[in-house]
């Protein structure tokens, strides 16, 4: 009832607590953390539980399909005919470098292993990061860099066939 000298402010009173959500690294999206018994309450019944989603943020380069990472990456046309190395910063910050050694196709898939998000589950250890090359060819090339490249690489040039 009403104004009752037992509970001047209501059955119920607003209370403040306070929550500290643990994140375990390699979470997945949907996933809930759940405080049980911390919810609303109402007299004769058990508190309610509050329960926290996992949103994955879309990230500048990286895309995340389970325990991997995929990135697109463009490179020059001379270091797809040569070979390269290219420094990567982690989504946790460490960096790491790959080497590519000989020529890259248009649309390579790479996989390095171990450089994907942490496991969960107990399983430990890492996924994978897979990284796409795209070639950039260049727009146009003068009449001599085509002669020198027929020169170095070979070809039949406006032989028929």
């Amino acid at each position: 009832r009403s104004g009752c000298r037992e509970c001047p402010n209501g059955q119920t009173q607003a209370e403040k607590i306070d929550l500290t959500i643990d994140l375990q690294k390699g979470m997945y999206p949907g996933e809930a953390v759940t405080f049980e018994g911390v919810a609303d309450e109402k007299p004769g019944m058990n508190a309610g539980d509050l329960n926290f989603v996992i949103v994955q943020v879309n990230h500048e380069h990286y895309h995340r399909d389970g325990d991997h990472l995929y990135v697109t990456m463009e490179i020059p046309l001379v270091d797809a005919l040569t070979g390269f190395s290219h420094e990567f910063t982690h989504l946790d910050g460490h960096k790491f470098t790959i080497n590519v050694d000989g020529v890259t196709e248009c649309d390579h898939v790479m996989r390095v292993s171990g450089k994907g998000m942490p496991r969960r589950g107990g399983r430990g250890g890492y996924g994978d990061l897979f990284i796409t090359f795209e070639v950039d060819f260049p727009d146009a090339l003068t009449k001599e860099q085509r002669k020198q490249i027929r020169n170095i690489l070979g070809g039949r040039g406006s032989e028929e066939l």
